[in-house]
């Protein structure tokens, strides 16, 4: 035999000698997955964030404020929300007290706005300002959010308490506002308004 094809055939047999390497073991797949089903931690986000989305459906009045960080500068919150087919509205009116270079002073602070709402895939509420006006400002003038502006409360729900925190810690508790009918009392008020209001004329429409 030649030399040369003896080089060949000794180039073929060389990866039949070599150590042959051993495989890592491989990784078997959670049961939830060989049987096509999500993960018990994904099922149970899941099933909570439609939970939320549908129990938040109503309106809600504001039953307790707590801020962490400076809690003995609050003096009164009231607050309303909304939640209706994918829209919030809300209003929150906060009398704090604010210092100053010359001292003290009281500060009323209000928050109103629309936006546009959705519960994620953590069960957190996401919002994206559709309106909304704020005078929790520098100079406590009105400032208007742009539209679009977006952010997230953590969220529990539970005995009808609904919970909402955000990131720097001031946690918002709701009850929840069964549907009520328009007090007497405005309607005799809107009726005393008209008997001492002159009639509008109304002007004669011209034939088409």
């Amino acid at each position: 035999m030649k030399p040369a094809h003896l080089l060949a055939l000794l180039g073929l047999a060389a990866p039949l000698l070599a150590p042959q390497q051993e495989r890592p073991p491989r990784r078997e797949k959670p049961r939830e997955e060989q049987e096509g089903k999500k993960p018990a931690m994904t099922r149970f986000f899941e099933e909570e964030a439609a939970r939320l989305t549908e129990e938040l459906e109503g309106s809600w009045m504001l039953a307790d404020y707590l801020d962490p960080i400076s809690p003995e500068d609050i003096a009164d919150v009231t607050g309303f929300v909304t939640f209706h087919e994918g829209f919030m509205t809300w209003i929150l009116s906060i009398d704090t007290i604010q210092s100053t270079w010359i001292g003290l002073r009281a500060l009323h602070l209000l928050e109103s706005g629309a936006y546009r709402y959705h519960v994620d895939e953590q069960a957190n509420l996401q919002l994206a300002s559709v309106m909304s006006f704020t005078n929790n400002t520098e100079n406590g003038e009105v400032m208007k959010a742009r539209p679009g502006d977006a952010f997230e409360y953590f969220t529990n729900l539970e005995d009808g308490v609904l919970e909402l925190r955000d990131t720097e810690g001031i946690t918002m508790s709701f009850r929840k506002v069964e549907a009520g009918e328009f007090p007497d009392a405005a309607g005799r008020l809107i009726e005393k308004q008209r008997s001492g209001t002159p009639q509008w004329d109304v002007p004669e429409q011209k034939p088409r």
